[in-house]
């Protein structure tokens, strides 16, 4: 793992265990078992390390969001399946840091306060995501959406759904999280396929 990397990943683990505010740069860069001044040389601001961290777990959400939808279409799943699985997989990977923190609503604020245009683009890309996965279903013949019933139309009311379930309190586990969110994709998506 290179040092950028390794400084990120010790930064989630940090910002988990202490929050935004307590989580000093001093203790990232123990966490990253690297000196302080080697750290600044990477990240000059706490504000930049966080950011930096954001990204990356959004980055990581999305891969796996990516990899599961993958899995799912391999094992025969349907439609339904597919989008719940990258949707579940997405959310659980970001739900899988916040669980447990004693810190998960500060580190939301602070993600809202300071990271809104990172969130933003991850948002698009995952909205980007279930939209081709919904156009390939079509072209294969296995979802059919009458024509009131636009792709990207699903898609915001799936990532809609998937943001009210995320924003239960207290944070969901990853686990609660996908057993609520299949059946609930499931239900929007056979609901909005024609009729045969």
């Amino acid at each position: 793992m290179d040092t950028p990397t390794r400084i990120v990943e010790a930064a989630l683990i940090a910002f988990g265990r202490y929050g935004y505010r307590q989580a000093s740069m001093e203790l990232v860069a123990e966490q990253a078992e690297l000196s302080r001044q080697a750290l600044y040389r990477y990240f000059p601001t706490k504000e930049a390390l966080f950011a930096a961290a954001v990204a990356r777990l959004h980055e990581s959400a999305l891969e796996a969001a990516a990899d599961a939808g993958r899995a799912a279409r391999s094992a025969g799943d349907d439609a339904a399946g597919v989008l719940a699985a990258q949707l579940g997989a997405h959310h659980a990977t970001i739900l899988g840091r916040l669980h447990g923190s004693p810190h998960s609503a500060e580190l939301l604020d602070e993600n809202h306060r300071q990271c809104g245009e990172i969130a933003s683009d991850a948002g698009r890309r995952l909205a980007s995501l279930l939209g081709a996965t919904l156009r390939a279903e079509q072209r294969a013949g296995r979802l059919e959406l009458p024509g009131d019933v636009a792709p990207k139309q699903l898609v915001e009311y799936l990532l809609a759904a998937a943001r009210g379930l995320k924003a239960a309190q207290p944070t969901p586990s990853p686990d609660a999280f996908r057993r609520s969110l299949t059946p609930m994709v499931r239900l929007l998506v056979t609901g909005a396929a024609k009729r045969r």
